[in-house]
């Protein structure tokens, strides 16, 4: 049995090892996968043919003209299955479908009026992006990247703090009973890592450790460990935005003083601008009433000169930059990146930002501040591969039956 066991774990990994080189370097020559593989010439032949009898890569022509017969190229089929990738935030509804090489085919945005209708309005939106695949049954699943705490395990989205009424949604169930197509749920910072990994430029293959850090409305971390997302033991690591501090700070909004969240994210600089104008500090801004003022407007005054917008930010940069010193002396990674709107405003504050992180991290640390590039659909895209990168193994044994098959490792 331990034998039978090894042998097909063997398989397994050859056929992903097969996959992930023709997904990512793809199209490209059966020699080529042989190099970037180490495994034996048959090896790639017969998984390679399992591949291609089960239509998930194809054979393209090879633009090469040499004498005698050109080997032909083998590139990821993207025209027979798709996972649908979804970011479900409290703003808007990002939408896309994606082939297996990560292709987004198509996509769509609603803009989110009232928390209280986020459900019925993901299931139509899901609806109306989806209904054109359903028939051909080629979606193999339904991925949803969402904010705060969650069960991946179970599908449920537990709590959020600044949404009083999403508690307990059971995200995987409704989805799954609506459309009968496989359902994932994932925490949003734990996909942008993932689309970091495949389609960003932050994350070198050498890399093992790495930290995600999302700077927005609030603040959300993501551990890679070993090259795995990290999770904790209750699925609710990354609470960065909820470290103290400032001991007895400024309030936060999940009810605790002093949490980098109330110094460092578009909300926290917004709410501390307007009590330092309420305590008559002054400002180049026309101030009519606290209501009307928005991050956006900080952020414009500050780039302008205004010295108050301006030390707000450099004052983020200082504890954001503490705090990752701290993390960075205990955990050593490669790399910590930066996404998010905040993280867009990077000239207002970066400077700072490296100054203190150097000045405070361990010596000799060697990890990297970057900020990522990604924009747009990232979370939606990572969470597609998230999927697929929990799927992969089971979907390729379904769909090639290489399960009664022999094969040799290189």
């Amino acid at each position: 049995m331990a034998g039978s066991i090894q042998k097909s774990t063997i398989k397994d990994n050859n056929l992903q090892t097969i996959f992930r080189i023709i997904q990512r370097y793809g199209p490209l020559e059966r020699k080529h996968i042989q190099e970037y593989s180490k495994l034996s010439w048959g090896t790639v032949s017969k998984f390679t043919a399992l591949l291609e009898q089960a239509k998930i890569i194809v054979q393209n022509p090879n633009p090469v003209s040499n004498v005698g017969k050109t080997p032909s190229l083998l590139d990821i089929n993207g025209e027979d299955h798709y996972i649908v990738g979804v970011d479900l935030n409290f703003r808007d509804i990002r939408i896309v479908i994606v082939d297996l090489k990560g292709n987004i085919i198509r996509s769509q945005i609603a803009g989110v009026p009232d928390s209280s209708q986020m459900i019925q309005l993901l299931l139509e939106r899901l609806e109306t992006t989806i209904q054109p695949y359903l028939a051909n049954k080629n979606l193999i699943a339904i991925s949803i990247a969402t904010q705060g705490n969650i069960d991946s395990e179970k599908g449920i989205a537990l709590y959020l703090t600044f949404a009083p009424t999403w508690r307990n949604i059971r995200l995987k169930e409704i989805v799954e009973e609506k459309f009968h197509i496989p359902t994932y749920i994932f925490h949003d910072l734990d996909c942008v890592l993932i689309a970091e990994k495949y389609f960003g430029n932050s994350i070198d293959d050498s890399y093992r450790t790495v930290i995600a850090l999302n700077t927005n409305y609030g603040i959300g971390m993501s551990l890679m460990i070993n090259s795995q997302i990290y999770a904790g033991a209750n699925h609710r690591s990354g609470e960065l935005g909820h470290s103290v501090a400032v001991p007895n700070g400024a309030l936060c909004s999940c009810g605790k003083r002093g949490c980098l969240e109330a110094y460092a994210s578009k909300v926290g600089i917004t709410n501390r601008f307007i009590d330092a104008v309420n305590n008559g500090t002054p400002t180049m801004m026309n101030v009519a009433d606290s209501f009307s003022i928005k991050y956006d407007s900080i952020k414009r005054f500050a780039k302008s000169g205004d010295l108050l917008c301006q030390k707000l930010f450099e004052e983020a940069a200082f504890y954001l930059g503490i705090s990752l010193a701290s993390l960075a002396s205990v955990l050593d990674p490669d790399v910590i990146i930066f996404f998010g709107e905040l993280a867009d405003d990077r000239e207002l504050f970066q400077e700072k930002l490296y100054k203190v992180f150097s000045e405070n991290v361990y010596p000799g640390n060697t990890s990297k501040i970057i900020f990522s590039s990604l924009k747009g659909s990232a979370v939606a895209l990572g969470a597609s591969f998230y999927a697929l990168d929990e799927i992969l193994s089971g979907f390729l044994k379904q769909k090639t039956g290489h399960d009664d098959e022999d094969d040799q490792a290189a």
